[in-house]
């Protein structure tokens, strides 16, 4: 068995040690991470498996017993520290109360290590220096302790104050412990206020400790507080050694008044034996019937002193106590019996399945499951960019002449229409004003000048009005009348391009337009025909000098001309003649302001809205880019976060079939090894165990 132990324990260490460099590199990812994110929840379960993972590599390599010492506050377990590994330790066992676990092992020298929750470590070579340090350290957690209990949370250092010692270790040279690799392992004293975690430090060597040894003093034996947790410990551990401590020089008076030996000095098994009767639990009698529970009456003062002194003289050890004698053997026989070497096998087997499946727990959390889905996220969000950078540089390189075609044609027919209608309006109007001026005695120059330009103006006017009506409507349109190429305008929507407001804008920028010609209907003076009167003949008076005479200047044709005057001089043919002025005026301008209105809400507005749409796409440009360059970057990180936990899941789920398989690989050389026999793992009642117990129950019972 020793020899299949110790093959057990090279293949044991090669398989899982390798998972926790993965777990460094994890813990290392997620201290990178930036505060406040949710991943950093993960680190405390990590570190925690990282620390148990380490733990029970090195004593299955080093095939370590962890032997768990409890017992309440000054029972004496830094005592029999000292006894069973026959060298001073109390200086470490007796720490101030701080609630943690202090592994004292044998070592080429003396050291003390200090490890945290966060998992950073510090070294002492002397106890003077370990002491100031866990005193300064119990300050800074009584005021943690008090933080959370005035927040009212309950108190867990993992969380609150991650600084905090969780273990201590001490390597002492020149010690029994090395005999058989045995790890004590003293725990916080019961009933300390500050014991959080307590229930998971003793549960974390379920699968882990060799047996627990329970100190408790004769003086308290009896009170039902002391044992309000053993059956706790009947529960996490197969073996349990219960150790008395008695006080072998304690008096009592006698009926003469004289000193005589207390029963403690004199029977301290009657204590045990009344004990037994009177004050044990059922489960605590069961437990010492099956053998898992036995009970040593020690002083052990006088046992740690005198293991000191013949170790320091190099004696044979005669002068140990009994109790202890009987105890260090039966401790020392179990630690070396094939019960122990098959539970410590499948019960690291077992604690190694169980850390393996905690950190694939922790490593598939919802916080990891939550950045798988994040990157998921980016990765469509990248994908997305990618094609709106291809879907901006085509838009960019786009003829946008085919895109308007709807929306000028549109304006054009509109245009025209209010050319046509207003243009028939025009000559009506214009015709009119013929004859009014007929009528009156005003100049030619009111008429062309007063009358007719104001009517034109307000023709081009009317017109205009129309071209920006229809302008108007298509803005009320969803695709403002612009035949956009597909996803064009959902382009524009992400883009921040408004179509209205750039089309607006783009129309506003024209400015006024510029008409080609003058408002005013051409008249030529000289060619009115004008009739010349008796006088005219008489004196032998040109026409054009009658002309003259009858408008005024050429330039300026300002005579008032009476309208008896206007009929003589001329009648019908004048009036016709300014009709036709009129009309071939109106013919002429219908074209001339329909192809200027059509250049400024076609070319010139395509021209200045094409550019506030390139400019708000260009813009758009920088944007998209800065966004796949922040996601790339995001997603980097993210998958550095991530890889290494996959890495874990991975690895320990790997790790955990290949120590499930060489569990079972020694369960089948063990049964061979027995004969075929099935291994206990848990220590099946003595056949005679019950008949001895009576015994030793009996011959008490007679000295009592």
């Amino acid at each position: 068995m020793r020899t299949q132990l110790g093959s057990y324990c090279q293949q044991f260490d090669r398989t899982i040690r390798p998972v926790l460099d993965d777990l460094t590199a994890a813990i290392a990812a997620i201290d990178r991470a930036h505060d406040g994110a949710d991943v950093k929840r993960l680190r405390p379960g990590l570190v925690t498996a990282q620390h148990d993972l380490a733990a029970l590599c090195d004593k299955v390599r080093d095939q370590q017993a962890f032997v768990l010492i409890f017992g309440p506050l000054k029972s004496g377990k830094s005592t029999l520290m000292n006894a069973i590994a026959a060298a001073y330790v109390s200086e470490v066992s007796s720490l101030p109360a701080y609630p943690c676990l202090v592994f004292v092992r044998h070592g080429d020298k003396r050291e003390y290590v200090c490890t945290r929750y966060n998992g950073r470590t510090d070294r002492f070579t002397a106890a003077d220096q370990l002491h100031a340090h866990i005193e300064s350290a119990h300050k800074e957690l009584a005021k943690a302790i008090r933080r959370a209990e005035k927040a009212g949370e309950v108190f867990d250092p993992q969380e609150h104050f991650p600084a905090a010692i969780r273990r201590v270790d001490v390597h002492v040279p020149d010690t029994d412990l090395a005999t058989d690799s045995t790890v004590l392992v003293d725990t916080p004293g019961l009933y300390t206020r500050m014991r959080f975690g307590y229930d998971r430090m003793t549960r974390d060597f379920r699968n882990a400790a060799a047996c627990a040894i329970f100190v408790v003093k004769s003086d308290t034996l009896f009170l039902e507080q002391v044992f309000t947790e053993f059956e706790q410990l009947l529960a996490l551990f197969s073996r349990i050694f219960l150790v008395v401590n008695v006080d072998s020089q304690k008096r009592d008076v006698g009926p003469d008044g004289r000193l005589v030996p207390s029963l403690e000095q004199s029977q301290p098994e009657a204590i045990l034996a009344a004990f037994e009767q009177l004050a044990m639990s059922a489960p605590l009698k069961q437990a010492a019937a099956e053998g898992r529970v036995k009970m040593y009456p020690v002083d052990l003062l006088h046992a740690a002193s005198s293991v000191l002194q013949q170790q320091s003289k190099k004696g044979d050890g005669a002068q140990q106590p009994q109790g202890f004698r009987a105890f260090r053997q039966d401790l020392s026989d179990y630690l070396a019996s094939q019960q122990y070497v098959a539970a410590f096998l499948h019960d690291s087997l077992q604690r190694g399945l169980s850390l393996l499946q905690e950190v694939s727990e922790h490593a598939a959390s919802p916080e990891r499951r939550e950045i798988e889905a994040t990157i998921a996220e980016i990765d469509a969000h990248l994908e997305f960019l990618t094609a709106e950078r291809r879907r901006l540089d085509t838009a960019l390189e786009l003829d946008w002449t085919e895109t308007f075609r709807v929306s000028l044609a549109e304006i054009e027919a509109e245009l025209e229409r209010a050319a046509r209608d207003h243009g028939a309006k025009l000559l009506r109007t214009l015709g009119a004003s013929i004859d009014t001026w007929f009528l009156s005695s005003h100049s030619l120059e009111w008429l062309v000048d007063g009358q007719w330009s104001p009517l034109v103006r307000d023709y081009r006017d009317d017109v205009m009005g129309a071209g920006y009506r229809a302008f108007e409507q298509q803005q009320q349109q969803v695709d403002r009348s612009m035949n956009l190429p597909d996803g064009l305008a959902e382009l524009a929507d992400r883009a921040g391009v408004d179509l209205r407001a750039v089309r607006a804008t783009a129309l506003e920028s024209l400015g006024k337009v510029v008409w080609q010609g003058s408002t005013s209907v051409p008249v030529d003076v000289d060619g009115i025909p004008v009739k010349k009167g008796v006088f005219d003949l008489v004196t032998f008076k040109s026409v054009d000098r009658v002309r003259e005479q009858l408008f005024g200047g050429k330039q300026k044709p300002d005579r008032k001309i009476p309208g008896k005057e206007k009929a003589a001089r001329l009648g019908e043919p004048g009036r016709l003649y300014l009709h036709k002025c009129v009309a071939q005026f109106r013919t002429d301008l219908t074209p001339r302001t329909v192809a200027v209105l059509r250049d400024y809400f076609g070319p010139s507005f395509q021209q200045a809205a094409v550019e506030g749409l390139r400019a708000g796409l260009l813009a758009y440009r920088p944007r998209v880019e800065r966004r796949l360059q922040e996601l790339e970057a995001e997603r980097v990180r993210l998958e550095a976060l991530c890889t290494p936990l996959v890495k874990v899941a991975t690895s320990a789920a790997e790790l955990h079939q290949k120590l499930d398989a060489l569990g079972k690989q020694f369960d089948r050389e063990e049964q061979k090894e027995l004969g075929e026999k099935s291994v206990v793992l848990e220590p099946r009642p003595a056949q005679d165990g019950r008949g001895e117990s009576q015994r030793n129950e009996s011959r008490r019972a007679k000295k009592v």
